[in-house]
């Protein structure tokens, strides 16, 4: 019989700190099982039957090869594990790569049951951790890609995302003066990403953002935080690659057989296209420079220039659906305010953490190497 472990929300995120994680997790996604309900679950003499019953039902009548969800949330609150983590779920068709899935316990359309009490508070603290631990700030509900109601109709994401991130949900404008510092946008990108894949220094990316957006009006710090959440924190593994010098996915309007985005020819240019296309949606006022910005006469086709002068203003207009979008610039923005300055050349401390990066490469060529010769020897 395939066993589950319970955990508490702490206890589980212990148990993934404590693991060798061998994937990119970029997002989570959150379901609601429907049924079992919350009632079934808690009239359940042996807890532990309920999450076979769920294994039992996606492996026999669904034909997966195990549970589709990384975890189970339980209505006390706790933690069941599921499907290995080094494994994608089966959460949304087409949607699977780099995600982690949570199912939680109940049915939330409304009408049905409530999330509230301790399931609330466990989603709430489980997914504020796994955002700290793999360095993501992307929330997915089911219903975004799928015509299902889940994770509940009585569920909004906005809300839960507000006490997820724990901030007061203030109007934070696009337009004005910049406030955080170069530095901070800097220190703050490289301790999530050391290694960002750009056609210029990290230092001269945000120059350019700090200079275009002074003058056109726009905050810099925003615009950059922006770019940080589009490009996966210059990661990329979307439908934009480096190249395109396209940090907020200007054109790319979805998956392989769709437009794949434009391409500019300079970082520079990339950033002052992004920065008009922000202007364009938060003001009326044209670019004061020559618009570089493809979709820049869409905006004013359509009747869209200054439709969104807050960031959550962006939410199913940058971004469809969009869900959660402007909240999600929001903690960025939050966290790089936070960035406390480090004293120092700080120049010094990425390329020692470069360094440190480049070492641990060769280590595993030279081991590559080595199993090559041992299993010559052994053939």
């Amino acid at each position: 019989m395939r066993r589950f472990k319970q955990y508490t929300v702490d206890e589980y995120i212990r148990h993934l700190k404590s693991i060798k994680i061998t994937r990119v997790i970029k997002e989570i996604h959150l379901h609601h099982t429907w049924k079992p309900t919350k009632e079934g679950y808690r009239n359940s003499k042996k807890k532990e039957d309920v999450i076979y019953g769920m294994y039992v039902y996606h492996t026999k009548t669904r034909g997966w090869s195990d549970i589709a969800q990384h975890v189970s949330l339980a209505p006390d609150g706790t933690v069941w594990d599921g499907r290995d983590i080094n494994r994608n779920p089966a959460s949304i068709k087409g949607y699977n790569e780099g995600a982690f899935m949570i199912e939680m316990i109940g049915n939330f359309d409304e009408g049905h049951e409530q999330l509230e009490g301790a399931q609330l508070n466990g989603v709430i603290k489980l997914v504020r951790n796994l955002f700290d631990l793999f360095k993501i700030q992307n929330l997915v509900f089911h219903r975004e890609y799928s015509s299902k109601t889940c994770p509940g109709t009585s569920i909004s994401k906005e809300e839960i995302l507000e006490k997820i991130k724990g901030t007061v949900q203030e109007k934070v404008s696009i337009l004005g003066d910049t406030k955080a510092t170069s530095i901070q946008m800097s220190q703050y990108l490289i301790s999530i990403n050391s290694n960002p894949k750009l056609n210029c220094s990290v230092d001269e990316l945000i120059g350019y953002y700090i200079q275009e957006g002074k003058i056109e009006g726009v905050r810099a710090d925003v615009a950059f935080a922006q770019a940080l959440k589009e490009t996966g924190y210059f990661r990329y593994g979307g439908i934009v690659d480096p190249n395109q010098n396209n940090y907020a996915g200007l054109g790319a309007t979805g998956g392989d057989s769709k437009e794949k985005g434009a391409t500019f020819e300079s970082p520079q240019i990339g950033v002052r296209a992004h920065i008009q296309h922000l202007k364009g949606y938060a003001s009326t006022d044209r670019p004061k420079k020559e618009i570089v910005d493809p979709r820049y006469k869409i905006l004013e086709e359509n009747s869209l220039l200054g439709i969104a002068p807050y960031i959550t203003d962006l939410n199913g207009k940058w971004a469809w659906p969009g869900d959660g979008y402007g909240e999600a610039i929001k903690y960025i923005l939050n966290k790089i305010l936070e960035t406390k300055e480090e004293k120092g050349d700080y120049n010094k401390v990425i390329d020692k953490k470069n360094r440190k990066l480049k070492e641990l490469e060769n280590r595993i060529f030279n081991l590559d190497e080595l199993i090559k010769k041992i299993r010559e020897i052994v053939s």
